[in-house]
């Protein structure tokens, strides 16, 4: 046994150690722990940060903006370790506001700080924030793409394409959607001698100013665009030039061309000239209802025509016809001086007899056709004269009156020169012998005659029948006088 053991097997020596225990519970329970401790209360430092910003957070965005909020800095005091303070940098005292249960309007909200490790807040002027919050709106519009520059020379500039939309969304507040007028963007073609292709274009919503909206957010904000660059071209409207007939019994009923206009590519001068195209429609081949396509072609220099052909729907049915009566007859092309009129129909009115389709006939009306006489060229006389018919399209004239009998005469009426003597018969007659070339004249003769004395009464030759026709128009002439 050791001298330890021995010692703590004393009874003494318990006695001792059990007292010594009883003093330090002793001490324990009556110590006075509200007193401070000197060392730790003069560790603790304040700092005072006089404009940290406030940070909003947590908007719906897709519903709403924020117009703004005030103030936008607070005044922030905390306490810490000089360790502590030392350590954290002025971006780590942030100052947010909650906005995700705000809805259009204004709020009063509650500012919440977050603050470093070991660092406690004293104080915050002031503790809330005044926020408006606006509702956005879309809506749609239509991208206008403007060129800018001029390309290479001979070149012209085309009508940029959209990929893969030419539509866009704006969102704004509500009361600035309303100051939006277009959406547009530039694409420049200067010096260009070949097709722009993918080009990658911003765009921007402009008001009636022409200046661009901050903060209007464009769905989608950028599109591919593609600018022809190609010779100078030209849009005319396009025309169906029917040639030929329809085969017997049948008739057109309806021609509807998916295209009324087409584009032409050539020298300008060229295209400075040309007013229309035309395509020509090959009647006879059109035997049976279906889709008919026409290819376009015409002068070498169109180096390109776009659409190159065109489909037409065409319905064909079996042809009926309408007899028209009493059209009346319009004289065209008779000459200055001249007077006309139309001896046979004796009516001047023509009865046609017009073929087509059966719904198309029964929907037209007298008026829907016109009769026309051409007389041009034609001098004093009778003549028989075709008649031109124009009807409707796909309405033709089928019988009836192909011609008339017309009259044309002068407007000025015959006048006699007075001569003395027993000559004035012969010279009219001399006259009527010269024009009707010679003796034994014919009724041609007999009509020179008059016309020879109605005129200057001279001439040369001889003819019976003129002499007597002249000297019966002398008398005529000189009745007056007696």
């Amino acid at each position: 046994m050791t001298a330890v053991d021995k010692w703590l097997s004393n009874p003494t020596a318990m006695k001792l150690v059990a007292l010594a225990l009883a003093l330090i519970l002793w001490a324990v329970v009556h110590f006075d722990d509200s007193q401070p401790t000197p060392p730790v209360t003069s560790s603790l430092e304040t700092k005072t940060f006089s404009a940290v910003k406030v940070q909003p957070y947590g908007l719906n965005e897709r519903s709403y903006v924020l117009q703004g909020f005030d103030p936008q800095t607070v005044k922030l005091t905390v306490r810490g370790t000089r360790s502590d303070l030392l350590r954290a940098t002025t971006e780590d005292y942030r100052v947010r506001v909650d906005l995700s249960t705000a809805t259009e309007g204004e709020h009063t909200l509650t500012l919440k700080a977050e603050l470093p490790r070991g660092v406690d807040l004293v104080s915050m002027t002031p503790d809330t924030v005044k926020v408006t919050v606006e509702e956005l709106q879309t809506k749609e519009f239509e991208v206008e793409i403007a060129t800018k520059g001029t390309p290479a020379q001979g070149y012209k500039a085309g009508i940029p394409i959209l990929r893969p939309t030419n539509r866009v969304h704006v969102t704004l507040p509500s009361g600035e959607l309303s100051r939006v007028v277009k959406v547009a963007g530039t694409v420049s073609v200067e010096g260009e001698n070949k097709t722009i292709k993918s080009k990658s274009v911003k765009l921007a919503a402009y008001d009636s100013g022409g200046n661009p909206i901050e903060g209007a957010l464009l769905d989608p904000a950028v599109l591919e665009v593609d600018v022809p660059i190609t010779n100078p071209y030209k849009t005319v409207p396009l025309q169906f030039k029917l040639l030929g007939h329809m085969p017997p019994g049948l008739s057109i009923a309806s021609f509807k061309p998916d295209a009324e206009q087409v584009t032409i590519y050539g020298p300008q001068n060229v295209l400075d000239k040309i007013e229309f195209v035309e395509a020509d429609v090959q009647l006879g081949q059109l035997t049976k209802s279906g889709k008919a396509t026409i290819k376009l072609q015409g002068l070498d220099a169109i180096t390109e025509y776009s659409p190159a052909e065109v489909n037409v729907d065409v319905d064909v049915v079996l042809s009926s016809t309408r007899s028209i009566q009493g059209l009346p007859v319009t004289i065209e092309g008779l000459g200055e001086g001249l007077h006309a009129r139309i001896v046979d129909p004796s009516t001047e009115k023509v009865d046609i007899t017009v073929q087509g389709a059966p719904a198309m006939l029964d929907r037209l009306q007298p008026g829907d056709v016109d009769v026309v006489a051409d007389l041009s060229g034609r001098g004093p006389g009778t003549y028989t004269v075709p008649i031109v018919v124009n009807s409707p399209r796909f309405i033709d004239q089928a019988g009836g009156n192909m011609s008339v009998t017309v009259e044309i005469a002068s407007d000025e009426p015959a006048i006699a020169t007075p001569n003395d003597g027993e000559g004035d018969g012969t010279s009219g007659g001399t006259g009527a012998a010269d024009s009707g070339s010679g003796t034994g004249g014919t009724d041609e003769a007999h009509r020179g005659g008059a016309g020879g004395e109605a005129g200057s009464g001279s001439g040369s030759g001889s003819g019976i029948g003129s002499e007597s026709a002249g000297g019966a128009n002398n008398e005529e002439a000189q009745a007056p006088e007696e």
